[in-house]
C-alpha cells in the first residue's frame, strides 16, 4: 500500500508584468482562467497598458494546451491536494504582493474564471485591500460569498456574467447569486471570455 508523504521545497514561478509600477495611473493585478496562456490572456489588456500597471502571476502548474507539445497553459489548482494547493497559492502570492511592494499602492484586481476562487482566497486571507475587485465569469467560494461582512465582501467585489457563458447556464449563475441578494451583477451579451471592447464599457471606462 503507498503511504504519501508531503514535503516542502523552493519552486520558481512566473510573473508577468507591463508598465511601471512608480508611474502608472493605476495598477491591476490580473488573475488569468484554467489553462490560459498569459499573453493571450492578455491581449484584450493592451491597449489599455499606456498609463496603467498589469501583473499577470502565472497559476503554479504549467501543461500543454494540447496534446504533448505546443502552447502552453497554467491552473490554479487540481481537486488532488487541494488544501495544500492552496496554502501553496496563499504562499506565492503574498511573495509577488511583497516583491512588488504592493502594500503601498493602490491596487486593483481583476480575476477571470478559474482565477477568481484563487484571487478571492488571497484576499480573504492575507486581508488585502482592494480599490476595485472584478470577478469575471467566476464565482467564488460560498463560505466567502455567503458572509456578508467577510474581508472580499468588504471590499465591494463586481460580478460580470455573460448571458451566452459556454460553461455555465444563466440558472446556474442565478443559483449562485440568489443565495447573496447583496451582490449585485451585471449580465452582459458575451460569452465566457472578454473582448476588448467590454473590457473598454464595463472595466476602464466604468460604463456600466
Amino acid at each position: 500500500m503507498l503511504t504519501t508523504n508531503n514535503i516542502i521545497t523552493q519552486k520558481h514561478a512566473r510573473v508577468f508584468i507591463t508598465g511601471d509600477i512608480e508611474k502608472a495611473n493605476e495598477i491591476w493585478l490580473l488573475f488569468h482562467g484554467y489553462a490560459q496562456n498569459a499573453e493571450e490572456f492578455f491581449e484584450p489588456f493592451q491597449s489599455f497598458a499606456k498609463d496603467k500597471c498589469f501583473i499577470i502571476p502565472e497559476g503554479l502548474s504549467r501543461f500543454y494546451q494540447k496534446g504533448i507539445f505546443g502552447k502552453v497553459g497554467a491552473s490554479w489548482m487540481t481537486s488532488e491536494e487541494r488544501e495544500l494547493e492552496i496554502l501553496d497559492q496563499v504562499y506565492y502570492l503574498n511573495q509577488v504582493f511583497k516583491h512588488y511592494n504592493l502594500d503601498s499602492k493602490t491596487l486593483n484586481v481583476f480575476a477571470f474564471s478559474q482565477g477568481a476562487m484563487t484571487a478571492a482566497r488571497w484576499i480573504q486571507n492575507s486581508k488585502i485591500k482592494i480599490n476595485r475587485l472584478v470577478f469575471w465569469s467566476g464565482n467564488i467560494p460560498d463560505e466567502i460569498a455567503s458572509n456578508k461582512e467577510s474581508w472580499v465582501n468588504q471590499q465591494s467585489p463586481e460580478f460580470f456574467v455573460g448571458k451566452n457563458d459556454q460553461f455555465a447556464s444563466i440558472e446556474t449563475w442565478k443559483k449562485f447569486f440568489n443565495k447573496t441578494p447583496f451582490y449585485k451583477p451585471i449580465f452582459h451579451d458575451g460569452n465566457h471570455f472578454f473582448t476588448n471592447q467590454e473590457l473598454n464599457n464595463f472595466i476602464f471606462n466604468s460604463i456600466h
